[in-house]
């Protein structure tokens, strides 16, 4: 009992500091001098505690967290509430191809983001929603099978993506979040895995997302390092890391022909999910399809048990804010 209610102090206690920390620039740099910013990508519809035990752990690696502004582009129309407008949409719900060209020319200076980027050393990249398929390389219908898109989001996440991408600001990346940095990156998209486990003629058991029907939650499962020479490897310290927590019914089907470096895979029935990849000419940009921060969050701010080693899920944070710090 004591050591939930210490985690329901320090939540809200983070909360209030990081809402000081966003209202007034320049605060989170002056509270503890020499530490890194670590911006938290906006979401719109993230929970209070989902922010607060994010932040815990950029804390407890040495960084100052802030939550960042929503991107907006002056390519699309948005409603009172942030919102791109519906005619700037197709009937799925993602960015008509037009609109998405747009947010893919990488023009900055049609955004905000250099201004929600003031003071920033580093961005974690959180998970969430599937992705326009327009803003693929080479765009494609929507074919993932009614799950919810997020276009206002897309914007907001694929501009903040490139743009650290292009700046070389050190990034750790998230399922969604490393989807849209392999996006980013003109990687090719896989829009449902039991789909393409279909096209394969391989029977899926949903190794890394419990079916709606059972209980929608996560799915632990090991993952397996593909390279020493890696972000991955040196946070890991070791070829295979077991028990990641995984939620995603989409993934990255294969880098080819981009600068991106698979880092971890996994197999099963004969078929082969990316859940790693960085870019090796960047200071740290770094993504997993895996969610170290929820055994984190499970670990250090619930105090509940974790099927991964929450040490290595917490020097995920402690790694990238390392470097996020040099880059300073």
């Amino acid at each position: 009992m004591k050591n939930r209610v210490t985690s329901k102090i320090l939540s809200l206690i983070l909360m209030v500091v990081m809402t000081v920390c966003v209202a007034v620039p320049g605060l989170a740099q002056a509270a503890v001098k020499g530490k890194p910013v670590i911006g938290i990508t906006w979401e719109g519809n993230y929970t209070d505690a989902d922010y607060a035990a994010h932040a815990k752990l950029i804390e407890m690696a040495g960084g100052i967290p802030v939550f960042l502004k929503q991107v907006t582009s002056q390519a699309v129309d948005y409603d009172t509430k942030g919102a791109v407008l519906t005619k700037d949409l197709d009937p799925s719900g993602q960015l008509k191809q037009a609109y998405a060209n747009a947010i893919k020319s990488r023009k900055y200076n049609k955004t905000n983001v250099k201004e929600v980027m003031k003071g920033v050393d580093g961005v974690f990249f959180t998970g969430g929603e599937d992705i326009s398929p327009t803003l693929f390389a080479h765009p494609e219908p929507v074919a993932n099978k009614g799950e919810e898109i997020n276009a206002t989001r897309d914007i907001s996440d694929y501009t903040l993506m490139a743009y650290c991408h292009d700046k070389n600001i050190p990034a750790l990346a998230v399922c969604r979040g490393m989807q849209m940095m392999a996006i980013v990156n003109g990687a090719k998209f896989m829009q449902d895995i039991p789909t393409y486990y279909e096209s394969k003629g391989k029977v899926y058991h949903y190794t890394h997302r419990m079916q709606r029907q059972v209980n929608r939650d996560y799915t632990p499962h090991d993952v397996d390092l593909t390279t020493k020479n890696s972000h991955l490897y040196e946070i890991v310290g070791a070829p295979s890391l077991k028990g990641v927590s995984s939620w995603h019914h989409q993934a990255v089907e294969s880098i080819k022909g981009t600068k991106l470096l698979q880092t971890a895979k996994t197999v099963a029935d004969g078929v082969e999910i990316i859940e790693g990849i960085e870019c090796p000419d960047r200071t740290f940009y770094v993504g997993v399809q895996f969610h170290p921060e929820n055994d984190g969050k499970k670990a250090y701010v619930q105090g509940k048990s974790t099927t991964c080693n929450p040490e290595i899920c917490l020097n995920f944070f402690k790694t990238f804010v390392k470097y996020a710090a040099k880059a300073k």
